[in-house]
């Protein structure tokens, strides 16, 4: 499944699980990832590079939690840049929800030699841009979960047509045996 093809990839990740309630008491944007949620992405990393995903670029919001999902995916795969932008966070303001436009923006903003991006957010949004996108339903990506989108060889990063992008893989934690990949 190595991106031999013109075509590029888009991995859109929803952040691993994160601390709760009597865990963590500070500012949602400040929450990291629980254990349990290191441990996942180290796994599901590590199963993309079994099956062949080799992403060259990684865009994050800037949520501690999906920085630190973004940093260990991108250390798997020996990138050293990952974009952190801060308008993918969108928090508790109801005035930024549904912002599919700041994903298809950020996304836009990828060099044009990139094969395959890894964008990690947060839901409600990815999976609300995942459905905007794509040309098949999805239902509401779990947290740690991942789906890689295939664009058109006739699309760029810069001209990507809601959707057009073909879902080749949705992968989720309960999907994933993970004692099989430790």
């Amino acid at each position: 499944m190595y991106n031999t093809s013109k075509q590029k990839q888009l991995i859109l990740v929803r952040h691993a699980h994160a601390l709760e309630g009597v865990d963590f008491f500070g500012s949602d944007h400040d929450v990291p990832l629980s254990p349990k949620g290191r441990e996942y992405v180290t796994i599901v990393t590590k199963y993309l590079k079994l099956i062949g995903i080799t992403p060259n670029a990684v865009v994050s919001s800037s949520a501690l939690r999906t920085r630190e999902t973004a940093t260990i995916m991108a250390q798997e795969y020996g990138i050293t840049d990952i974009k952190y932008a801060d308008d993918l966070y969108v928090g508790k303001n109801p005035k930024t929800r549904h912002a599919t436009h700041i994903y298809l923006g950020a996304i836009q903003q990828t060099a044009p030699d990139v094969d395959t991006l890894i964008v990690v957010g947060h839901n409600d949004e990815i999976t609300e841009f995942a459905r905007y996108i794509s040309d098949d339903g999805m239902p509401s990506m779990k947290k740690g979960s991942l789906v890689i989108l295939s664009l058109p060889a006739t699309m760029s990063w810069t001209n990507i047509i809601p959707g057009h992008l073909s879902i080749l893989y949705y992968l989720t934690p309960q999907f994933l045996k993970l004692e099989d990949l430790k």
